[in-house]
């Protein structure tokens, strides 16, 4: 019976129901009527009496199936009123396609679980059509990246091999070359790594993590990055014995996206500061430059973005969006504000392996 169509079914149970009804009608009046002629007890009656129930059993044995057929007949006409919506919802979700992303169910008027359930399905297919937007945007955006590389590299081999050149050309040219292979990949490394976030973001299986010591890490990165910008100075104020569990490569490489993102687009010393909340550590690396414009701090953390003028430069637009995969990957959140006295603060939230030793978290509003 599964197999039937659900209008069939409806139909065939109604049918059953009115039926057993139907009967026991009948059943209850003949009893009664039966019941009735026996309280007149003269003899002569009696003739009467069983020709007038005979009468009334051929009646409701002729008028009930009538009755019975159109009740069904109504039955299957009002569930196929019924579901025509819902089948008329099937063929146009079949009729979307990742060609046709944009298409969407049409709402009963009716304000009934069936116009509820094509709201529904309709907020389904906006959110995967988002999806689907944000992929496709995605892929455009790394073949634009890899193909400057990948064109700069292909020119240099070509005019390296087109004719006989001297060693010191031949090494420039092997020199651009190297420099165009290691962008391709830092690049490769970094689409791997948001990769592998996304598909943390939709597992239940957290990535590998070990209890790390967050003032070691920090003192490490400012340590190396102080070598990149000798006229600038990084400050660490971290606990001494404030551990995360996390992983520590994965940490490293957030922090030292944040403290580059300082260290390349704004102004004066970079603080690098951690304080903690209950089970959360905050993590804030501050500049003293222009800051990020107003109407790019909600797209800060988005893949391959990058501020006009004020913060743009030579990267890919990928090192605020990998930071953020990792915080959430560990459960955490990000953030970036303006300072009120100029700059910008970028931060992130893991969580902590220790109840915490400081006051409240109060850096995040960049006093």
């Amino acid at each position: 019976m599964n197999r039937l169509p659900l209008r069939i079914r409806l139909t065939t149970i109604f049918a059953v129901v009115m039926a057993l009804v139907l009967t026991g009608a009948g059943f209850i009046t003949l009893s009664r009527f039966h019941e009735s002629q026996r309280e007149y007890g003269a003899p002569a009656r009696v003739a009467a009496q069983h020709e007038a129930l005979n009468d009334l059993r051929r009646e409701l044995l002729t008028s009930l199936p009538i009755v019975f057929v159109i009740a069904a007949i109504g039955a299957y006409l009002l569930t196929a009123s019924a579901l025509r919506p819902v089948e008329r919802m099937r063929a146009q979700a079949a009729a979307v396609t990742e060609d046709t992303p944009g298409r969407r169910l049409d709402v009963p008027s009716s304000r009934d679980e069936i116009a509820r359930l094509a709201a529904t399905l309709n907020d389904m297919l906006g959110r995967l059509q988002a999806a689907l937007e944000r992929e496709r945007q995605f892929v455009a955006d790394a073949g634009h990246e890899l193909r400057t590389p990948l064109s700069m590299l292909h020119t240099e081999i070509e005019l390296a091999l087109r004719h006989p050149r001297e060693a010191d050309d031949l090494r420039a040219a092997l020199t651009s070359a190297h420099e165009e292979t290691v962008r391709l990949v830092h690049l490769t490394e970094d689409l791997l790594l948001l990769a592998q976030a996304d598909r943390h973001d939709r597992s239940p299986a957290p990535p590998p993590t070990r209890h790390v010591r967050a003032a070691s890490l920090l003192h490490d990165v400012a340590e190396r990055l102080d070598k990149t910008a000798p006229d600038r100075r990084i400050t660490v104020d971290c606990p001494a014995d404030l551990t995360v569990p996390v992983d520590r490569d994965r940490l490293e490489r957030a922090m030292t996206n944040l403290v580059l993102n300082a260290l390349r687009h704004g102004q004066g010393h970079v603080d690098v500061a951690v304080c903690t909340a209950g089970v959360w550590a905050e993590f804030h690396v501050r500049d003293h430059g222009p800051g990020f414009p107003p109407d790019f701090l909600s797209h800060a953390f988005d893949r391959f973005t990058q501020a006009d003028q004020a913060r743009s430069g030579h990267g890919t637009g990928l090192g605020l969006a990998i930071t953020a995969a990792i915080a959430r990957a560990y459960g955490g959140t990000y953030g970036a504000v303006n300072r009120p006295d100029g700059g910008a603060d970028v931060w992130i939230t893991l969580p902590t392996t220790r109840p915490p030793t400081n006051g409240p978290i109060g850096i995040r509003s960049a006093t």
